[in-house]
């Protein structure tokens, strides 16, 4: 039975988003979450929670967007789980299939229902237990006519703008270390915009 601790971790990090927005009038929600995991200790609980079915390798607009901002390391095979927006892919960093690459998308949406709230908990609370650290990432968006106060989170975090290649400026940004336990990167960015809506 999972602890009242491990229960709460999706109620924990939007009380944290609550509490900002709160504070700095803004409207961010979480979008998106990433998080890394061993899979000799995590994978068979996962596997318990529903069907993950294989990624077709030639369907290049759920690979991509399961690449997107990605480094050093490369999905080499991908599942998806129960026809949800949820998704866990392998690394190709040594040792080769020991760690993976879990992700929720499309929390945050306009036309359709998100992946369901519970679902992700029991999600979020079988990556952490027994788990002295997590990395998470976690996407927050706005999708408010103005843009956000990014100078009212340079207050409380390091904030680094988005900068493609060829010097071009974006209007994402990045807080790495952002000091909140669980997370290890946020990312902001405008989700209207960035759907192509009216905010």
């Amino acid at each position: 039975m999972w602890s009242k601790k491990l229960m709460n971790i999706l109620q924990e990090l939007e009380n944290f988003i609550n509490e900002f927005n709160q504070n700095n009038d803004e409207n961010f929600t979480i979008d998106s979450i990433r998080i890394e995991f061993q899979k000799q200790h995590k994978i068979e609980k996962l596997k318990s929670i529903g069907m993950w079915k294989k990624i077709n390798a030639n369907d290049k607009r759920i690979m991509a967007k399961l690449k997107k901002r990605l480094t050093d390391d490369e999905v080499t095979t991908a599942y998806q789980l129960n026809r949800e927006n949820i998704y866990y892919y392998n690394s190709s960093t040594p040792p080769k299939y020991n760690k993976a690459t879990l992700v929720i998308f499309g929390m945050k949406q306009y036309h359709k229902s998100p992946p369901p709230y519970e679902l992700i908990n029991s999600i979020l609370n079988i990556l952490s237990f027994g788990t002295s650290k997590i990395n998470m990432n976690i996407d927050i968006c706005s999708d408010m006519p103005t843009a956000p106060n990014i100078e009212a989170l340079k207050r409380f975090f390091n904030v680094t703008r988005c900068i493609l290649e060829g010097g071009v400026v974006t209007d994402t940004h990045y807080i790495n270390k952002p000091n909140i336990s669980m997370i290890e990167k946020i990312i902001i960015y405008n989700k209207a915009f960035k759907n192509s809506l009216g905010g």
